[in-house]
């Protein structure tokens, strides 16, 4: 009789143990943890600002934000300060403790046109900028990945009345400073 009430006894323990344990692996990952957790669109759009003087409107909303908050992607219209710039950004970004998989995103994504150099490329596992000109837009793309963090943008910007140089290097400049804020910023919800 004893052999059997000690093995329930080991039975209930071990089941309390495997129940801490998915209560804690739940909390951990989903979605009560504090890993893995990107900032919204919301929160993307009100950063940009301050790196990038202007008007930014999402034109897209995040209808997955509930299920899945370690990755975003955000649709963006922009507007200078001045006025005298207008653009569009997709801007995506992934958390992950993945680090192969943030560097292989990083690595083969499509970065069309001209190699850009990155002033903050040595701060990441992968940066990689370029740009391209088509008619009266320069689109630029920026990929970065750190080892917790993937950030990417695809963006055009345009402006009638500047020179093609400058034109370029306001698109370069505004992608990368973009991508390097979405790379740090925190979630707020």
């Amino acid at each position: 009789m004893s052999g059997l009430m000690g093995r329930k006894k080991l039975a209930v323990v071990a089941g309390a143990v495997i129940l801490a344990l998915g209560l804690l692996g739940g909390w951990r990952w989903w979605p009560f943890g504090d890993d893995e957790v990107v900032p919204s669109c919301s929160d993307l759009a009100a950063a940009l600002p301050d790196v990038v003087e202007g008007s930014w409107t999402l034109t897209r909303t995040e209808p997955k934000r509930e299920a899945d908050r370690s990755r975003v992607r955000c649709d963006l219209d922009f507007t200078s300060a001045d006025q005298s710039y207008q653009g569009r950004a997709v801007l995506s970004v992934i958390e992950s403790n993945d680090e192969a998989f943030l560097r292989s995103t990083a690595t083969t994504g499509p970065c069309d046109g001209d190699q850009v150099p990155n002033p903050s490329a040595a701060r990441y596992e992968v940066a990689r900028s370029c740009s391209t000109k088509i008619n009266d837009k320069v689109y630029a793309g920026v990929f970065l990945a750190s080892d917790k963090r993937y950030a990417h943008i695809l963006a055009d910007f345009s402006n009638a009345g500047s020179a093609v140089e400058q034109l370029v290097t306001y698109a370069n400049t505004s992608a990368q400073r973009i991508t390097d804020r979405a790379m740090t910023l925190k979630a707020t919800d």
